[in-house]
């Protein structure tokens, strides 16, 4: 079986890329199809061709790189394995492929390598059963010689695919062919819960099934998300559409993977009380110790974040918004590159300092400084400064 390349074997090529993104049009939206499928682009790709219902064509910025959704009548070939056979004989093209789970259907991942008018592309495919009306195959490449610096954008896109609502908060299409999902967990990790308790409760921890292979393919995503993220660095236009994305698909590739956690949270926590949940919740992620991943992406992954109780601001926001999101709690967060710091935000009643977004008010939390739900620094109070991300759909 073949493996997808390492991000960091990838690294030298993000300088090509940076080139590449220049002068780019307005971001692609979040597809929600008809069929029920989803879609997040990256910032600036734009959909050029299709009908709107089965097949859908988006390509980046320069052209360099294409992105197919094709979307076929369930019983128009007898398995998914079919299915992948002919697309590729259609294209000509030449490549390695292997059967995986998706979402408990079966699917096929591709290598790509195919010729159109005398020029060689490369990139990858995945093909999805499933299940009711329709069965997708989904194609992604970029020209032979820009395959390199395209190739994160290329499995980034394939990733971005979620073939229903649930779905939207499981590890995408790429992440479940590196690793299968729901993975094995085979050793346990104490994991503190203080203080969810509340202050009486003293200490509490829990063992819970931990996986390092899980942890390490959370943090391949996290890398190669975090190398899209800084083809934006120097486009003011879109930089704020690539930071919601970062951080959405890391959500996704995350939020499941604590639902564990988030059961046993909830055994603790005052579940008809939502603000004093989410207190402690914040008070639970105030606790970690604080780190940053200064040589890499300058993040700690959720999984290893909650289970190490450490990390930056934001790390630490993004895994309560999870918890709370779990505990069915509205939440986002808050981040802001002239402050350089991250918040967390929780509809929920009580007083002190709010952020208004799509006709809710959310009270703001601090996530380093151990202060109340609330309270945030005198310094950063200008709105203005504040992207609000709303992690799930």
């Amino acid at each position: 079986m073949f493996r997808i390349p390492s991000r960091r074997a990838l690294k030298p090529a993000l300088t090509l890329f940076l080139a590449l993104i220049a002068a780019l049009p307005a971001p692609a939206e979040l597809l929600k199809s008809k069929l029920g499928f989803f879609v997040e682009m990256p910032a600036g790709f734009r959909l050029v061709s299709g009908d709107g219902s089965t097949k859908y064509s988006f390509t980046d910025p320069n052209g360099g790189m294409e992105f197919d959704i094709l979307c076929y009548e369930r019983g128009r070939y007898p398995n998914i394995d079919a299915l992948a056979e002919e697309s590729l004989v259609k294209l000509g093209s030449q490549g390695e492929t292997n059967a995986f789970v998706y979402e408990g259907r079966r699917a096929v991942f591709a290598e790509l390598g195919f010729g159109i008018n005398d020029k060689k592309r490369k990139g990858y495919a995945v093909f999805i059963d499933g299940r009711a009306e329709y069965s997708y195959a989904l194609l992604a490449s970029a020209g032979a010689e820009d395959f390199e610096a395209y190739a994160d954008f290329i499995l980034s896109c394939l990733d971005a695919f979620s073939i229903d609502r649930a779905a939207l908060r499981s590890p995408g299409p790429v992440s479940q062919f590196s690793l299968a999902w729901p993975p094995e967990r085979k050793k346990e990790r104490e994991v503190s819960l203080a203080p969810m308790g509340g202050p009486d409760a003293g200490a509490s921890s829990v063992a819970l099934p931990w996986s390092d292979e899980e942890a390490a393919q959370e943090a391949d995503t996290v890398e190669r998300e975090y190398k899209v993220l800084v083809a934006y660095a120097k486009d003011p236009d879109l930089s704020q559409e690539a930071w919601t994305r970062f951080y959405r698909l890391i959500y996704r590739e995350s939020a499941a993977r604590l639902d564990r956690l988030a059961l046993e949270a909830a055994r603790l926590l005052p579940r008809d009380d939502p603000t004093e949940t989410a207190r402690r919740v914040l008070a639970w992620v105030q606790r970690f110790v604080y780190e940053r991943d200064e040589k890499g992406t300058d993040f700690i992954p959720p999984l290893t974040a909650a289970f190490g109780a450490r990390g930056d601001c934001d790390s630490r926001a993004v895994v309560a918004s999870i918890i709370l999101e779990r505990l069915g709690i509205d939440s986002i967060i808050l981040v802001s590159r002239e402050y350089s710091h991250a918040l967390l935000g929780v509809d929920v009643p009580g007083g002190g300092q709010r952020f208004e977004r799509g006709g809710k008010s959310y009270l703001m939390g601090e996530t380093t400084a151990k202060v109340g739900l609330g309270t945030i620094p005198a310094d950063m109070t200008d709105r203005s400064k504040w992207l609000a991300i709303e992690l799930g759909d």
